[in-house]
């Protein structure tokens, strides 16, 4: 059965730790998100998705009670790829900003995914099992959670979609509760109204502790906007709001340098020791000495992620080897083309 968290326990625990959402507006509204809630954000995808990053982000960020937390992120969709993917360019900058390496951070990310209704339903087993065995959750997000009570395939048997939807998002709040780690939820929206409804909304609209949709704004605004539907803290109001870009998350960006030794030794470490042949550890070791050459453009590009870009550096110390290869090659075919034709001339 799912644990009831009322209004007064759920306002009591706003004292307590709480994950930012990367938006001073957004954690003004929210209070910040907190464990033992089911937090429900709608609206257009683009601007949930911006908000599922931030709060990765920051919920990865060590803490002196938890120095490696962990999160769940679940996707809920169809069979099409792109409904099923998680993007982590935008995820790996923002893990940069906050003082962090990506790969260990991304490490501590365990993504599980459902692409029917039946999926999303049996998924919960993993869920709790993941939690369990790592016992560092803190915090789970859930891309889409009703998303298949409309896309699941099996058209003829809704009632039995619409159950298991309901009995997954009851299992999955009922987890995190005992887990002590929030729930993050997105959905879409429904258009009915001035400001739309999400999908199932009315069962959403029971289980849910705090509801706010998200609107877009024109295209190049800096603020969107949040309308908060549900809260134990605040009532029902609107509020515009942006992500910060500055300093003000306690972000203590290293040196490209700095972040370049480090990665190094853990390839190092991790990698380049336990290569097999000496024959590839020596040509890791030159990848090394393309990579130092071109710190300068690794520093200039801020575009990708460190080891995206060192990969890339290494791409083009290649292809800058095969193009010194390949104009050898042809200077000794026009040497041996002219050697004949001599050896030709003197025969005749």
């Amino acid at each position: 059965m799912t644990p009831f968290i009322d209004a007064q326990r759920l306002a009591s625990s706003q004292k307590t730790a709480s994950i930012p959402t990367g938006s001073p507006q957004l954690d003004d509204l929210t209070g910040g998100i907190k464990a033992e809630t089911l937090y429900l954000f709608y609206g257009d995808e683009e601007l949930t998705d911006a908000l599922f990053t931030h709060l990765l982000a920051n919920g990865l960020k060590p803490t002196d009670q938890c120095p490696e937390p962990e999160a769940v992120y679940v996707i809920c969709g169809n069979y099409r790829v792109e409904h099923l993917v998680m993007d982590t360019e935008p995820l790996i900058r923002l893990v940069e900003d906050t003082g962090q390496l990506p790969e260990a951070a991304l490490k501590r990310v365990r993504v599980l995914v459902a692409s029917s209704a039946d999926q999303q339903a049996n998924l919960t087993e993993e869920l709790e099992r993941v939690i369990k065995s790592s016992k560092n959750t803190r915090l789970v997000l859930v891309k889409g959670i009703s998303k298949l009570r409309m896309d699941d395939a099996r058209k003829r048997n809704r009632e039995r979609v619409h159950e298991e939807i309901q009995r997954s998002i009851s299992s999955m709040k009922r987890i995190c509760a005992e887990a002590g780690a929030p729930l993050v939820a997105s959905a879409r929206e429904s258009q009915r109204g001035r400001v739309p409804v999400p999908e199932a909304s009315s069962y959403l609209d029971h289980v849910a502790g705090v509801t706010i949709y998200l609107r877009k704004r024109e295209r190049g605004a800096r603020y969107n906007r949040a309308y908060v539907l549900k809260s134990p803290i605040t009532t029902q109001r609107a509020r515009e709001y942006a992500y910060e870009d500055d300093g003000d998350m306690g972000r203590t960006t290293p040196p490209i340098r700095m972040s370049f030794e480090d990665l190094l030794a853990r390839l190092r470490s991790e990698y380049r020791d336990a290569l097999v042949k000496q024959g590839r550890r020596e040509a890791f070791d030159r990848l090394v000495e393309a990579w130092s050459a071109e710190l300068g453009a690794i520093s200039f590009a801020e575009s990708l992620s460190l080891m995206d870009l060192l990969l890339l550096t290494g791409l083009v110390d290649d292809r800058r080897v095969s193009q010194e290869l390949v104009s050898r090659m042809t200077d000794v075919e026009k040497r041996i083309e002219q050697l004949e034709h001599h050896s030709t001339t003197n025969q005749d």
